[in-house]
């Protein structure tokens, strides 16, 4: 039998030419599926293979493809990747037609659920059923050891406490700042008190509620680390020295409508520095003696240290 033309327009138009050949069921699927990739986007080369190598290269071509995967989003092209070239194509699960899928989810929870499907009669159904459900136990094999390398990297680089980076990792992201970042340590007013007095279960509720007021409150390129037992620091990206002070302050009004009641009398001073030619490590002692400045100006004031001068707010 002849192999429907499977090749698709950019725009996503139906395939010309063997229209005709396909039941309409087939064309009604080809038309509501995925979009193909142009070949530019393949998820791995193109094999170049006599015909009868040209499976086994494929299997191989695509295992490859899976084994060099650095995150989960990237096996699931990988896999569509394979399905075209064994002659199908992929279609939304909820337009799907059972006659020419296979119920097998090629998405990985990544998109919406998505099938493989060729005409049931064609030689690219029998691959596909052949070839393609021990290639998804691998591609899941692969997602899984992914998540967990993911999960340890989270593990190893977050404070447990507050979800903030650890020392270490925030150290890491301070030493790509550039010119123009800005640069903020924060230390937190008579948490001692609050340890002494009830306890330091509720010493660490302040700190998990000042790790998530920190964690939502700035912007996702921001990184906020815990850098010492009560001294949290924050780098953010492109944004000028009074900008994060600025943002301070609307953080300390937003801690005295959230902070838990065992926090009533914990605030937090602040120290901002711009980060100059000299780099991310000036900048964050710069930032350290402009907290020190607020701590003995009597505490909960954001003091700003610029190039030429230092400002209170």
């Amino acid at each position: 039998m002849t192999e429907p033309d499977t090749t698709f327009g950019a725009e996503g138009a139906a395939p010309t030419g063997a229209d005709w050949q396909l039941p309409p069921a087939v064309q009604a699927t080809q038309r509501a599926r995925v979009p193909r990739p142009s070949r530019g986007e393949r998820a791995y080369p193109p094999v170049d293979a006599d015909q009868d190598g040209a499976v086994a290269g494929l299997q191989v071509a695509a295992l490859r493809a899976l084994l060099r995967a650095i995150s989960a989003d990237q096996v699931a092209p990988v896999l569509a990747t394979f399905i075209r070239d064994l002659g199908g194509g992929l279609v939304p699960a909820r337009l799907a037609d059972p006659a020419t899928t296979l119920p097998v989810d090629v998405s990985f929870g990544l998109s919406e659920p998505t099938l493989p499907y060729a005409d049931s009669v064609s030689v690219a159904a029998m691959r596909l059923a052949q070839l393609l459900p021990e290639m998804v136990e691998d591609a899941r094999l692969v997602v899984t050891r992914l998540h967990g390398d993911v999960r340890r990297t989270h593990e190893a680089t977050r404070d447990p406490l507050t979800g903030l980076l650890t020392r270490r990792a925030w150290m890491r992201r301070l030493a790509e700042a550039d010119v123009g970042d800005s640069v903020c340590m924060i230390d937190l007013d008579r948490l001692k008190a609050v340890n002494d007095r009830d306890g330091h279960a509720a010493g660490n509720e302040v700190l998990r509620a000042i790790g998530a007021l920190l964690l939502h409150g700035l912007r996702d390129g921001d990184s906020c680390g815990r850098y010492g037992g009560d001294e949290l620091a924050c780098l953010t990206p492109r944004l000028p020295a009074q900008a994060l002070a600025d943002r301070c302050e609307w953080l300390r009004a937003q801690w005295e409508q959230q902070r838990p009641a065992c926090a009533a009398d914990v605030g937090f001073s602040i120290g901002v520095a711009a980060v100059t030619a000299e780099g991310g490590r000036a900048a964050l002692q710069t930032a350290d003696e402009a907290l020190y400045r607020a701590k003995a100006a009597g505490r909960g004031i954001t003091v700003v240290a610029d190039v030429t001068a230092q400002e209170e707010l």
